[in-house]
């Protein structure tokens, strides 16, 4: 779970970004929607959708795609901005949008799959498997995301020109459709 969630991807690279043009306060709503819809997305995999998948991958299939499509517009409209100081970045994520991004990103669901078939016995040990989970899920899920933001927020420091700051854009958007390619080849 610590390094799915530490490592690069649509969350991440968000509140990078995030964190590099709003600073820490205003990503608070994004930091939220990740920390509680992540663990939201375990137990929905958990309870049921996993199921779901299993008996119509069509669905997992329409997820997918939905959530590259949403990672291509994230990657579009980082481009597109320009700086702090010209008003052109947009608002930062809210919290249901961050929220319901979990049930739509193709890491996160890809992952909580892998994360609930690995470590939730569906046995007698059923519930306490799922309270350790989630416990694990939401410190994890946190931590991570308050990283990733703080790590934006102060590269900032670093990138006082518009240049930079462009650049900075390019590259996370860059990195989110990396992201989106890798998932398709795997």
């Amino acid at each position: 779970m610590f390094v799915g969630n530490f490592t690069p991807g649509p969350n991440n690279i968000i509140a990078s970004y995030s964190g590099f043009h709003f600073g820490f306060k205003k990503t608070i709503p994004h930091i939220l929607g990740v920390t509680f819809g992540w663990p939201s997305l375990i137990l929905a995999v958990n309870f049921g959708l996993a199921i779901i998948f299993i008996k119509f991958p069509i669905v997992q299939k329409i997820l997918e795609v939905l959530g590259s499509l949403f990672l291509i517009y994230l990657a579009y409209t980082l481009i597109k901005a320009k700086s702090i100081e010209e008003k052109e970045v947009d608002k930062p994520m809210t919290f249901l949008t961050s929220y319901f991004f979990q049930f739509i990103n193709p890491k996160g669901v890809v992952t909580a799959m892998i994360v609930v078939s690995q470590f939730i016995n569906s046995g007698e040990n059923f519930l306490k498997d799922t309270f350790v989970v989630l416990s694990f899920t939401l410190i994890s899920a946190f931590l991570s995301i308050c990283t990733w933001t703080i790590f934006g927020k102060y590269l900032k420091l670093l990138l006082k020109n518009r240049l930079r700051i462009s650049i900075f854009n390019y590259l996370m958007s860059f990195l989110l459709l990396l992201t989106v390619v890798l998932f398709w080849l795997n």
